[in-house]
């Protein structure tokens, strides 16, 4: 369809949930030249089997990570960076990636204070290093104004020294994938969640479309 249109496959990236399905569905996509990003990423096992399989990216939301910690435990005080739940799973990502030589991009987003107001950078600069990051614009003033210097955290030598075992000898099954999930509170809480607000902006975006439908036909 697309490049009947002029535009070829490389200009094209797929955006899909990280369930078992959708990354089955981006691996075949990969092998055809279509690139995929593979978002909803609350916990590493969905990560090592969107690489595992080939995808192009993935987009982790550390912040939301956080959120669902500090709700479950009731936390109201601040978190150091490197102790923030999201933080920690997005380097163990990245590590990951590296040390296992894994192509696909780890493109965090969705970021919150770890400390608090008045620390809105925290989780990017306790990232600092990583593959790729999708920042606002607010957040970006931010380090643009800011005269603190950003050392790299994260950086391909060292990740390939990590202590990380590799999952699945190299290929997560089904199986395996569903038990690590649901074992993962968080990883499996806030898909479901995602989801859902993903289903139900279909749902509103279909009805729009049947009306504009409906009105153009009388």
């Amino acid at each position: 369809m697309y490049e009947k249109k002029g535009i070829p496959k490389e200009r094209i990236l797929i955006k899909l949930p990280a369930t078992w399905e959708s990354i089955l569905a981006a691996e075949i996509l990969e092998k055809e030249g279509i690139q995929c990003n593979l978002t909803l990423i609350f916990s590493f096992v969905q990560a090592v089997a969107c690489a595992q399989r080939g995808a192009h990216l993935i987009s982790p939301f550390p912040g939301r990570v956080l959120d669902w910690y500090k709700a479950k435990e009731g936390r109201t005080e601040p978190t150091e960076p490197e102790n923030d739940e999201g933080v920690v799973m997005c380097k163990k990502i990245y590590n990951y990636y590296k040390k296992f030589g894994h192509d696909t991009i780890c493109m965090p987003a969705s970021w919150r204070p770890s400390r608090g107001p008045g620390y809105e950078t925290d989780e990017i600069l306790a990232l600092a290093g990583t593959d790729r990051m999708t920042i606002p614009a607010p957040l970006l003033e931010k380090l643009e104004d800011s005269d603190e210097n950003i050392p790299r955290v994260l950086d391909p030598g060292t990740a390939k020294s990590c202590d990380e075992k590799e999952l699945g000898n190299g290929m997560l099954h089904e199986k395996e994938f569903r038990y690590l999930l649901n074992m993962d509170g968080c990883g499996n809480d806030k898909l479901a969640e995602g989801l859902r607000a993903f289903i139900a902006e279909t749902e509103k975006l279909e009805e729009i479309i049947r009306a504009k439908v409906h009105q153009s036909s009388h």
